[in-house]
């Protein structure tokens, strides 16, 4: 016989804020999941987190959070009402295939090169000094550069670009207000308009690249609106920054903890990948996948009721030390490294676009390690965030 709610934990908010691991781990040693005080719930172990991402009685949230936020139309809102990451069922595929399709080939390489020569150029403007803000200098920059060019974006227009990458990003964040909404549409009224203007230009270009290449194949799908091949770039874009914001700034900042290890990166580059790898599974940039229950749904012989809020926590499965050895331990040597990460989300949903994640970490790492290997750990980050993107405090780090 199935348990009732009333024997499921409530976790109290202050305690995932102060001490997110510790809290998880607590949780997850005696409930296979727990309500969150601010309401909802949260899946806490790596076998669950991983067979829910594929069970289509956990759907994603489409309107659902903007709602609890109060919009109901604007530029935000039709980030969830049109994009493929907030979609179910043949929406979902409709929006999901052309951008898919379009991502495939070259474009993962092409990305790579722009990162690769971004990130240089951002060390190239404070080496100088001896000194970086990893976050506001390097991290937060980066990916959202990579992504500008291969969107082709002007260079006379990047600074503005960027900026309203950032400020559209805000609204995501987990110390997001109600100010941060204002601005935030604000910002991504003006992302949406260089986007189709930048689809327009590349419209009249009949070699293309990826951004034209994608149009075309948009154009294909019968119930395809313009509106919807517009936020697909949007949730590219905040997709392929946000996170990974927080990811480099993650693996820097835990191979510098770790002297040894960030040596032996230096050393070996071809180090890196296992390096990234073991960073998202230490602390990843997004914490946890958002759905919403359809249905009841057993687990262990408890029911998580329909109709609410469900948070497959990565941060939580990624550290079950019924799966990997010595969870809490960051070891980019480990023999066995586990399972599939989940870095990327999971089932249906997951990321479309990972293999440009992976880039943007890789060559994030590998370029931080070649120009600066005496790199030094001066102002660690503290990290926030147990529902969905995470974030992180300013990271100081010397040469």
């Amino acid at each position: 016989m199935l348990d009732t709610i009333q024997d499921v934990p409530v976790i109290p908010s202050a305690d995932l804020e102060t001490d997110p691991h510790s809290t998880l781990r607590r949780y997850r040693a005696s409930h296979p999941f727990a309500a969150l005080e601010t309401g909802g719930y949260i899946v806490l172990g790596y076998d669950d987190v991983s067979r829910l991402a594929r069970d289509p009685r956990l759907q994603a949230t489409e309107v659902a959070l903007p709602a609890q936020a109060g919009l109901s139309q604007g530029a935000l809102f039709d980030i969830f009402a049109h994009g493929m990451l907030t979609a179910n069922g043949q929406v979902h595929q409709d929006r999901r295939s052309p951008i898919s399709r379009a991502l495939v080939g070259e474009v993962a390489e092409q990305y790579r090169r722009h990162v690769r020569r971004s990130a240089h150029a951002l060390i190239d403007r404070c080496f100088a000094s001896g000194e970086m803000k990893l976050v506001g200098d390097y991290a937060a920059p980066l990916p959202a550069l990579g992504l500008a060019g291969l969107l082709g974006v002007p260079k006379g227009e990047l600074a503005p670009f960027l900026r309203d990458i950032d400020a559209m990003n805000a609204f995501f964040r987990p110390d997001a207000t109600a100010a941060t909404a204002s601005s935030a549409e604000k910002a991504a009224v003006r992302v949406r308009s260089a986007i189709g203007l930048l689809i327009d230009y590349e419209g009249d270009d009949q070699a293309g690249g990826f951004l034209q290449h994608y149009v075309r194949l948009a154009e294909t799908e019968p119930r395809h609106a313009r509106v919807e091949t517009l936020m697909q770039i949007v949730q590219l874009i905040i997709g392929g920054t946000e996170s990974v914001r927080t990811a480099i700034v993650a693996q820097t900042a835990n191979l510098l903890a770790n002297p040894l290890q960030w040596r032996a990166v230096v050393e070996n580059p071809e180090r890196v990948p296992a390096a990234v790898a073991e960073a998202m599974r230490f602390e990843p940039g997004i914490a946890g996948l958002v759905r919403l229950s359809a249905e009841d749904i057993a687990i262990e012989g408890r029911t998580l009721p329909a109709g609410q809020l469900v948070v497959l926590s990565l941060m939580s499965a990624l550290r079950d030390e019924r799966i990997f050895d010595r969870p809490d331990t960051f070891d980019i040597f480990r023999l066995n490294p586990g399972p599939s990460h989940l870095g990327f989300g999971g089932g249906a949903h997951q990321c479309v676009a990972d293999a440009l994640g992976r880039a943007a970490l890789q060559e994030a790492l590998s370029v931080l390690a070649e120009r600066l290997p005496h790199l030094r750990l001066a102002q660690p980050p503290v990290f926030s965030g147990h529902v969905f993107v995470r974030g992180s405090t300013e990271c100081r780090v010397t040469w």
